[in-house]
């Protein structure tokens, strides 16, 4: 039995954690709210494109996040207050309203595989705008069909009780002796006999089985990128002209840095609650440490969505205006840009660039066509340019380089670039 003290840091500490999951989730609704709402009074923005459908199954994942940390921030105060846990003051109605957004969290990691699967299909499959469009309800549906159904389900079998510092899958009391552990297949508990069973069954299996299937989509992808990467080394020997030095960046490593964050954020969620799941049921333990810490990293999703979701404009700034301030400090600043709270100093630099480079065109001088970002874009052209073989040869004798093939070369260079700039502003990594 926990100590006094044990409890009231595992029903407060989850709070916090929670809290910025609910900002996170919050904020990641609303900047895609806003961006959305800005191109459409610009009369720019075309629903059937595969950029809503990334950020689409971006605002799906932050709603079911949204609710379960709602839920997880409540932490004990929906139980029973008959049960003698500290801060419990609810009932069983309560508890089960609870349990049931804890459940309903499945369709964030379900939402995580969609956008993995997103991801592969468009980079390494090479699908089009028209492809990618006619599978995403199936992506919605799958992703909060599990999550409602498993939770629905849990409702009917009245699995729904406190699991120490919340409501969840659990047999009730905890610690009662469930019907599949038995030697004469009874059981001693009131309410969700066999809970631990369905604990995996309708929750830990499927999110692992998300894991792993992220896991190699995200290593297909970055593998994809890489000899992408090489056809594009290249095209840049066949092409002498014309050639940007940013061409040369490891791009493969950037895109394989957006992949191992997101399954970062995996595993930084779900790694001590699986670990603990574990140990109680092969040792039939509940060691306070390991509840302490997967109380505290479970309603972490949402922060670390946010975190991830603006990675790559952070990148960008922090390169183009090589910041000395701490990442925190330069994070903040740049979120606080993004929802309006702060003046967005990358449209005055981007003005006073544009500014120089009008004056040097008219000069004469010859610039240096600036660093482009990594962003979806420089992939959707580099994978079409290998489909129709645009890549030059790095025989000279096989490509005329003053003829009708190298204008065409540079000129989807060129387009590259252009769309780079405009998927930059619609926050696609």
């Amino acid at each position: 039995m926990a100590t006094l003290a044990q409890q009231k840091a595992v029903a407060i500490a989850p709070k916090i954690t929670a809290l910025f999951s609910v900002v996170g989730s919050a904020c990641t609704i609303f900047l895609i709210a806003k961006q959305r709402w800005k191109k459409k009074k610009e009369r720019s923005y075309r629903a059937n494109s595969s950029n809503g459908t990334y950020h689409r199954l971006i605002l799906g994942m932050s709603l079911c996040d949204f609710s379960a940390s709602v839920a997880w921030f409540c932490t004990t105060w929906p139980i029973p207050a008959e049960t003698g846990i500290y801060g419990a003051s609810g009932t069983q109605r309560t508890c089960s309203a609870q349990a049931f957004f804890a459940q309903f969290s499945l369709s964030t990691v379900m939402y995580n595989a969609s956008l993995a699967l997103y991801y592969f299909l468009v980079i390494v499959r090479g699908w089009k705008e028209d492809d990618v469009i006619r599978i995403e309800p199936y992506l919605h549906v799958h992703s909060v069909g599990w999550g409602l159904g498993t939770a629905v389900a849990s409702l009917a079998l009245t699995l729904f009780n406190q699991v120490g510092w919340d409501c969840w899958i659990s047999a009730a009391p905890l610690g009662c002796q469930e019907s599949w552990n038995s030697p004469d297949g009874t059981t001693t508990c009131v309410r969700g006999d066999n809970g631990s069973l369905y604990q995996w069954g309708f929750y830990y299996a499927p999110l692992w089985c998300s894991i792993l299937l992220v896991t190699i989509l995200m290593y297909w992808v970055y593998a994809s990128v890489r000899n992408q990467e090489k056809k594009m080394k290249a095209y840049e020997i066949g092409s002498s002209r014309h050639r940007n030095a940013s061409l040369k960046v490891s791009n493969h490593q950037r895109i394989a840095g957006q992949a191992l964050a997101y399954v970062g954020a995996f595993y930084a969620t779900w790694l001590f609650p699986t670990i603990f799941q574990i140990v109680i049921v092969s040792a039939g333990t509940f060691p306070y440490p390991l509840l302490f810490l997967t109380a505290l990293f479970v309603p972490i999703q949402g922060a670390l969505n946010l975190v991830v979701f603006l990675r790559p404009k952070y990148v960008r700034r922090r390169r183009r205006k090589d910041l000395a301030e701490c990442f925190l400090a330069a994070w903040l600043r740049l979120l606080g840009s993004e929802l309006g709270l702060l003046s967005n100093d990358d449209t005055t630099a981007d003005r006073s660039s544009n500014s120089k480079n009008q004056s040097g065109v008219e000069n004469g001088s010859k610039l240096k066509p600036a660093k482009p970002s990594f962003r979806l874009s420089y992939l959707f052209n580099a994978a079409r340019l290998s489909r129709h073989g645009s890549f030059v040869s790095r025989n000279p004798e096989s490509t005329d380089h003053n003829g009708d093939d190298h204008d065409a070369v540079v000129e989807s260079e060129e387009e590259v670039f252009q769309e780079e700039d405009h998927w930059a502003e619609n926050d696609v990594p």
